[in-house]
């Protein structure tokens, strides 16, 4: 099975390293600065909170696809790990990059709502599949990606992914598998709505979370989102022990209890940041209007006000200004 890692950032990489690691021929499609680094340092190194290490190679790195896709061999799997925004541009690479024949999956990794929706009728000569992250993974130097929460990634099902799920869990990686993947992203999106506040806040997000007038914020934010989900009558997954509409009473509670409560919870390593705030430091346009802006717009569309995602929104569009 050929695979590639279509964006491969902080998150694109870290699959990568553990596909590669699971025995499987990766090529990276990346920016050139990606893959000097990777070079210069003998290949991507993996790390977790746990104490995970391990460097592996992959075996191909593309920086030139836009210019020149079919001169590649067509790949059976592209795991699509750009930002939301940038994905309905990519439409001619993927459709050249892949069999024409129904034979290759593209599998999209972003987060929040609306970029599936944006290219997913326009490509109808392969399988299109959703995934998500739902873990933290930072970029850090030397070549270095950290998995600083827990979690494993979650793939829409199918003959490809199952044989991806087989042999990452037989490296002790685990991989979960999902037929319907709608529950599964509105899920994340509830947690998801913590990745402006901590660009906001600039603090490492255990840190952010020990602060009981940050985790009001974000209770308020996830009460709006459900009750959206109430008014759309949208199922959402559970990601965590206690079901999702006790999680913002949970975040609310004064600090002693929620530490009590809630260890699972700051069970991250201490120096974690959200991918926006990685945006923001690097100068990047955010994914905002596909988190916490997709609560804004489907709350107008069900008449449910979202004064608490709306400020999330302009203050991110501040900051997005100033780069």
């Amino acid at each position: 099975m050929r695979i590639a890692i279509y964006g491969a950032g902080s998150t694109g990489c870290y699959l990568a390293g553990q596909l590669c690691l699971s025995g499987f021929d990766v090529s990276l499609i990346c920016r050139p600065a990606i893959k000097q680094k990777i070079i210069t340092h003998n290949g991507i190194t993996l790390s977790d909170y746990q104490g995970f290490l391990h460097t592996v190679m992959p075996p191909a790195m593309i920086t030139d696809i836009e210019q020149a896709p079919s001169a590649y061999t067509p790949f059976d799997v592209v795991f699509v790990t750009l930002k939301c925004h940038q994905v309905s541009s990519i439409r001619d690479s993927l459709i050249a990059i892949t069999h024409s024949n129904s034979n290759s999956s593209i599998v999209f990794m972003q987060n929040g709502l609306g970029s599936f929706d944006s290219i997913n009728e326009s490509i109808s000569h392969c399988t299109r599949l959703q995934g998500i992250t739902p873990f933290n993974v930072l970029q850090q130097p030397n070549g270095r990606f950290h998995k600083g929460t827990e979690g494993v990634f979650t793939l829409q099902q199918n003959e490809h992914t199952q044989t991806i799920q087989t042999a990452m869990q037989a490296q002790g990686f685990g991989c979960d598998l999902h037929q319907d993947m709608a529950p599964v992203i509105y899920g994340k999106l509830l947690l998801n709505l913590n990745n402006a506040l901590n660009a906001i806040t600039d603090l490492p997000i255990k840190q952010q979370l020990s602060q009981r007038d940050s985790r009001r914020q974000l209770a308020g934010a996830m009460t709006e989102w459900l009750s959206v989900c109430q008014a759309a009558n949208i199922t959402i997954h559970q990601y965590t022990k206690v079901k999702p509409k006790w999680l913002p009473v949970i975040l609310s509670l004064p600090n002693v209890l929620f530490t009590i409560l809630a260890k699972q919870m700051l069970d991250i390593d201490p120096h974690a940041r959200s991918s926006m705030w990685e945006d923001i430091q690097a100068k990047r346009k955010t994914e905002i209007e596909y988190l916490n802006g997709a609560v804004v717009r489907l709350g107008k569309k069900y008449g449910i006000d979202t004064p608490v995602n709306s400020t999330i929104v302009e203050k991110i569009h501040q900051r997005e200004q100033q780069l």
